[in-house]
């Protein structure tokens, strides 16, 4: 078995979401077991950033797109796959959450419903369809599509569209698990739970509204978002060649009550 800092040599990935939290710890370490990877989000300044963090050697390439919008992400995937002349690993992150606007149906805007929709159903979508055509290409690959685990269990309150959302990115992953198994495309996901990323930043200030959450984790705490990247990393790789199909839930055990 390879050693942890060369479990991903000769991989090259893409990885939706990287410019924060899940995303750019997914990424991160990718790159630091040896993966090639390009790091796609809106946020080019952000991006850089990262990359800047990493190691030179790693190879690591900056591809700013929408993830909604297939003109964008469809470029984007399609850079990634010729600057490393193929593609092994797609991880499908990227997502938004809008705790003030998303609400209890009979008050839910439409808009708002769409907008939560398009960018985290759309989003994952489109990124595993042209991800998904650079992996059959290559003779096979990984997926991790990353969901939430109110997705699976309709736990988040008062967040309709959001859960929905998260929903559909399971059964999707699950069709697509079946469709391409016999194409040597291993398609899985990671649904985390209660996360500290910057999505959750006004709840992790907030020291009752943190003390609400946490008291609703068995394990009593938020996750971390390097915490969740292991999970994604361990279905990404050769370790996890019998998983086909899996939710990997990470939430400290909420799912379990």
């Amino acid at each position: 078995m390879a050693s942890a800092s060369d479990r991903f040599a000769g991989k090259r990935a893409v990885v939706t979401g990287a410019g924060s939290g899940i995303g750019r710890a997914t990424a991160t370490r990718l790159a630091r077991e040896g993966a090639r990877v390009a790091l796609i989000a809106r946020g080019r300044e952000r991006l850089e950033a990262i990359a800047a963090e990493i190691d030179p050697a790693a190879g690591a390439i900056v591809l700013p797109a929408d993830c909604a919008d297939e003109v964008s992400i469809a470029a984007a995937i399609d850079q990634a796959a010729a600057a490393f002349g193929g593609l092994d690993i797609v991880v499908s992150n990227a997502g938004i959450e809008l705790l003030d606007e998303d609400d209890r149906v009979d008050r839910l805007e439409l808009a708002v419903w769409q907008r939560l929709l398009r960018n985290n159903l759309d989003g994952q979508f489109l990124t595993c369809k042209h991800g998904i055509r650079h992996l059959l290409a290559a003779g096979g690959g990984a997926v991790v599509c990353v969901g939430s685990n109110t997705g699976y269990l309709g736990m988040a309150t008062n967040e309709p569209a959001y859960s929905a959302s998260k929903g559909g990115v399971f059964a999707m992953m699950r069709v697509m698990a079946i469709d391409y198994a016999r194409e040597n495309i291993r398609v899985n996901m990671v649904m985390p739970g209660f996360i500290d990323t910057p999505m959750n930043e006004p709840v992790m200030r907030d020291p009752n509204e943190l003390r609400y959450w946490s008291d609703q984790i068995p394990i009593g705490r938020a996750g971390s978002a390097d915490e969740c990247a292991a999970a994604i990393l361990w279905l990404a790789s050769d370790e996890a060649s019998y998983c086909v199909g899996t939710a990997l839930v990470v939430d400290g055990g909420q799912a379990a009550i």
